[in-house]
């Protein structure tokens, strides 16, 4: 029988809220009463910065129930964005948090292209 292990984020209460960049991408967050976190995303989403929007949701959502990522303010957004947006709602049902997208029109032609069974909760 083998031992599995689970990644747990504690994240440094001084990061909580605060902005952070990734190349030419910009995230924020706010957390908000009733255990909910809106995160913002600014600028471009792709391969350079996909990764990080994955770590900068998994550490902004430690004790949330509700998360809402707003991709209404995204000048681009590569499938790589959409390989981020699977590996949150990943995350998010392993930890049992409801979650919602906002986006811009343009963003919402690629994930109807790459989530034709509408699997990411679009709002």
């Amino acid at each position: 029988m083998c031992a599995a292990t689970c990644r747990v984020f504690r994240p440094d209460p001084w990061t909580i809220d605060q902005p952070e960049c990734s190349h030419r991408g910009r995230f924020s967050a706010r957390h908000l009463p009733m255990s909910t976190v809106i995160v913002t995303v600014e600028g471009d989403v792709d391969a350079t910065n996909d990764r990080f929007l994955v770590t900068y949701v998994e550490r902004q959502i430690a004790g949330a129930s509700h998360l809402v990522i707003d991709l209404q303010h995204v000048g681009f957004f590569g499938t790589a964005g959409f390989a981020a947006l699977h590996n949150v709602n990943v995350i998010c049902s392993r930890h049992g948090i409801q979650w919602a997208l906002r986006v811009a029109p343009w963003v919402g032609r690629l994930l109807a292209i790459c989530d034709p069974y509408g699997c990411l909760p679009v709002d």
